[in-house]
């Protein structure tokens, strides 16, 4: 019997300091039935230019795309389009897979043929790749991911095609959690599968995502996700937990983007919804991080600076 086709998907913009890494990591897996595609995403960078460097040292193994920049959303949707595989996936183009991920991942869904889902525990590593801690996600429970607004699922994340076919790739029009927003649709098509190990690196770097400022409508679009799935029965006890979570990481993100009084409403709007939150220290350790993080990286570049 054949192994089952997986694709993964690395869409690239002016990540090219990483790049050669992340496309490494994918090529030298052990699994072999890989399709690999990497989209160049209108980057300004060297992104192209490596891509395509290490694609010519890997002749048939890979597949560069260039193209006008779209956004990372729509980038990738193009990929699973275009890809064949049976099972489907996305690296960041600062993320890699370890050796043996891919063979792993698929052994977890072929042992659970109603899981939608595989997702492993992965490394944080630095700008260099070094490895600075392990992270261990969740065992997944539904009303955890919906309610709770605990992604389970991070880097090394797998899926079933299906899921892509019947729920839709990522939402375009999202800037800050369209993974999230991915994987609440994608339990619509059943349970997702944890695999207890150490699989995927994910990069903690200054210009990742996750530590940057963000506008305020970004700041809220995790509320306006979670408005979305529980627009059909707002008020029930799960929908009200789900959007004050919401309204918590939304206080977090305004006070990291440095909007202190946003920050305050948005907290208090939370409380509002659930004021049993008043007691839980991780919702106000959460908001003090998100206040202090962004004057503590300004901070440091004014050492830099002077």
């Amino acid at each position: 019997m054949s192994p089952l086709l997986v694709s993964i998907v690395t869409p690239a913009f002016n990540q090219g300091e990483f790049l050669e890494a992340t496309m490494l990591s994918v090529l030298t897996q052990d699994y072999p039935a890989l399709e690999y595609i990497v989209i160049n995403d209108g980057s300004t960078d060297q992104s192209l230019a490596v891509a395509q460097s290490v694609a010519a040292r890997f002749p048939g193994r890979v597949r560069v795309i260039d193209q006008p920049n779209a956004g990372q959303a729509a980038t990738l949707n193009r990929g699973w389009q275009e890809s064949r595989g049976d099972i489907l996936a996305y690296l960041s183009s600062d993320d890699c897979l370890v050796p043996d991920a891919v063979s792993r991942m698929v052994q977890a869904l072929e042992a659970q043929p109603q899981a939608a889902v595989a997702y492993c525990d992965f490394w944080l590593i630095d700008a260099e790749g070094r490895r600075l801690r392990e992270s261990y996600t969740e065992a997944f429970d539904h009303d955890r991911l919906r309610a709770s607004l605990v992604c389970q699922p991070g880097p090394g994340a797998f899926f079933r095609r299906r899921v892509f076919e019947r729920q839709g790739g990522w939402r375009p029009e999202l800037r800050q959690v369209p993974d999230f927003e991915f994987w609440l649709r994608a339990s619509r098509e059943g349970g997702f599968v944890r695999v207890p190990q150490l699989l995927a690196e994910y990069r903690i770097h200054e210009g990742s995502a996750s530590f940057r400022a963000m506008p305020p409508e970004r700041a809220e679009e995790i509320v306006k996700v979670v408005q979305a799935y529980w627009s059909d029965q707002p008020g029930t006890a799960l929908a009200r937990r789900a959007l004050a979570r919401a309204h918590a990481i939304a206080a977090k993100n305004h006070g990291q983007s440095g909007r202190p009084g946003e920050a305050l409403r948005a907290f208090f709007r939370a409380l509002r919804l659930q004021p049993s939150m008043a007691g839980e220290l991780g919702i106000w350790r959460q908001l003090l991080v998100g206040m202090l993080r962004r004057r503590w990286y300004q901070w440091r570049a004014a050492l830099g600076g002077s």
